[in-house]
């Protein structure tokens, strides 16, 4: 073997040959010199060549040298003296791009051929079926804005539904800072003045406690009640009979809450239920609504007191759940004796309680 005596080292400078390799094959003589793009990432300092041959791009990245450096070892056959290059070496790869949606739709297109003309019955309307279900989504979208573009919060009336969550809600009129526990609910602020009087000369001459619970009828009959009073009681009435009504009842025309006044039957109508599909109706949420605003009538009628037990019989609660009613109002539940008494005083009952529904 020939001695040789390398003369000259060339380490890699900022221009470097480059030792290329074929993935799938190597180059032959009738290999033509070809144009070559070299590519450097500002971030990384790696390298990407890339060249075109025959129509076909091929691409790669210089090699990591970490584990050793690669030389070419050139002689010079005029003078013999022999240099050591360092160089690099890229293995590329031919570079395909498929369309890859045109792809899967002709094969979809091929599985609905082939089932219509050798698939079963069965197989025939199941590909059929899922052709029918296809739908052009820009259609769609371009659908589901305008519609949207045209919905309000006015259109949709969601105020009851943004107001379901807070307490207020579900009782009247309540002044949380007053001095004075007889003003924590205002009589003149349930109803107006003409309300009042057209609703008492609407009961005048007739027979309004003959379907009245006994819990009401027996308030009645204790004392003398003001004409206010009076509205207030056949109200509260009303209130738990249609707490008490089922909701296939309530959605029928004919259903009258106070067959006693017409305009205290239209007030409850428009206040106590809501309208789904041109049909009334009585979400949870107004369920709960009558009941507390008629809890908080019979206290203003009683002396601000009622007793939980005839509360609890009248309407067949437990005295749990008729408590958790009586919270809301700002009313206490204390005990008397032998009896558990509810009574609006100062301060008013603040506790709180997070509700994991629109009913609680």
């Amino acid at each position: 073997m020939t001695e040789i005596i390398i003369d000259d080292v060339y380490p890699k400078g900022s221009v470097y040959p480059m030792i290329l390799n074929f993935q799938n094959g190597y180059t032959t003589d009738n290999f033509a010199n070809q144009e070559c793009i070299l590519a450097e990432n500002s971030v990384t300092n790696n390298k990407t060549l890339a060249t075109e041959i025959d129509g076909l791009v091929y691409a790669g990245d210089e090699e990591n040298e970490g584990l050793g450096k690669t030389f070419i070892l050139a002689r010079n056959k005029s003078t013999g003296k022999v240099r050591l290059i360092e160089s690099g070496v890229v293995n590329v790869k031919p570079i395909l791009k498929f369309d890859l949606n045109a792809t899967h739709l002709q094969l979809e297109t091929s599985h609905l051929e082939l089932s219509r003309k050798f698939g079963s019955k069965k197989q025939k309307q199941r590909m059929e079926q899922r052709e029918k279900l296809k739908v052009n989504i820009e259609t769609v979208t371009e659908q589901m804005q305008n519609v949207t573009q045209e919905v309000t919060e006015e259109n949709l009336d969601l105020s009851t539904y943004n107001n379901i969550n807070n307490d207020d809600f579900y009782i009247p009129h309540i002044n949380r800072t007053a001095e004075k526990v007889e003003h924590v609910y205002e009589i003149d602020k349930i109803l107006s003045e003409e309300q009042y009087e057209k609703i008492h000369s609407e009961l005048e001459g007739k027979d309004y406690t003959s379907d009245m619970i006994p819990l009401i009828k027996s308030m009645i009959y204790k004392k003398t009640l003001s004409p206010k009073l009076i509205v207030l009681a056949v109200y509260a009435n009303s209130l738990l009979y249609l707490y008490t009504m089922m909701v296939k009842d309530i959605t029928k025309k004919s259903f009258v809450a106070c067959s006693t006044s017409v305009t205290l039957n239209n007030i409850i109508l428009s206040n106590f239920l809501s309208m789904s599909h041109s049909k009334r109706t009585r979400p949870a949420p107004f369920k709960d609504k009558s009941l507390c605003h008629a809890i908080v009538f019979l206290l203003l009628i009683n002396n601000l007191k009622l007793e939980l037990e005839s509360l609890c019989d009248a309407l067949k609660l437990t005295p749990n759940t008729a408590t958790l009613k009586v919270r809301v109002t700002g009313a206490s539940v204390i005990t008397s004796g032998n009896k558990k008494i509810v009574q609006l005083k100062l301060p008013l009952n603040k506790t709180g309680f997070k509700r994991r529904s629109t009913k609680f």
